[in-house]
């Protein structure tokens, strides 16, 4: 049997506050969500989820060559913020470590778009 197909959710998503399915994808791209709102909703998510499930995040990140780095705050996808120091603050957001804390184990981390969106792959622990 296979399973079901991933479903992807945006940030805010009343969906996110009762998932059902085995794999989900939450893009935080375009949002800027505060670290306590970012805490709130990946704890609600283990709570929520089945052990097992495969939780995916889509997220800004900071590329590690500088010129890179300052590219990403003017290219695509933008990054929310009013000003360059707030956007350069939001690529940093260590989501990663973010997931791990909210109880998921992180299984990979991909980098992809010239490293200016990182894709972390965690999967809920449990039986």
């Amino acid at each position: 049997m296979l399973p079901a197909p991933p479903t992807w959710h945006e940030w805010g998503d009343p969906w996110l506050d009762a998932p059902p399915a085995p794999v989900v994808a939450v893009s935080l791209v375009g949002h800027a969500p505060s670290a306590d709102e970012r805490r709130v909703v990946l704890a609600r998510l283990h709570t929520q989820t089945a052990p097992q499930t495969l939780l995916i995040v889509a997220d800004h990140n900071r590329p590690r060559r500088r010129s890179t780095a300052f590219g990403a705050l003017l290219g695509a996808p933008r990054v929310p913020g009013w000003s360059l120091g707030a956007r350069w603050r939001r690529l940093a957001e260590p989501t990663a470590r973010e997931v791990q804390a909210a109880g998921f184990r992180v299984l990979h981390l991909a980098l992809v778009a010239g490293e200016r969106v990182q894709l972390v792959m965690a999967r809920r622990a449990g039986p």
